[in-house]
């Protein structure tokens, strides 16, 4: 959906059915467009075989999320050819979401694990 078109969305029906009398004042700081990869690329396919040896026994899963990082649009205009797959990694202290942000080590390993295979097998494509 067209992040203005949802932010106009959003404010109205904010607006409309603000109980009590109460009044609602919205301000948009900041938007980015929604961005959908491709999940039938090469890449995808990459990462799904490594996923299946770095997580044995378990299928890769695919989720569609609020949130898409703006950067994605730039690649994929200025690249219309690339695959663009994002993936996290990263350590507890890092706290790149929040105060209290914690990664396991073993799900460190796994993606670490993951993110290696994924390169080779990407390679020998």
């Amino acid at each position: 959906m067209d992040a203005a078109e949802a932010t106009k969305l959003l404010q109205a029906h904010l607006e409309t059915r603000t109980p009590w009398g109460a009044r609602v004042r919205t301000e948009q700081v900041g938007q980015g467009q929604p961005f959908s990869a491709d999940p039938t690329s090469p890449a995808y396919t990459a990462m799904a075989e490594a996923m299946s040896v770095a997580y044995p026994g378990q299928e890769m899963q695919y989720a569609g999320q609020g949130g898409s990082i703006p950067l994605c649009n730039t690649l994929a205009a200025l690249y219309p050819g690339a695959e663009i797959l994002l993936i996290g990694l990263s350590e507890p202290e890092a706290q790149i979401h929040a105060v209290n942000e914690s990664v396991s080590p073993e799900e460190l390993e796994r993606l670490s694990v993951a993110e290696a295979l994924f390169l080779r097998n990407y390679a020998a494509m």
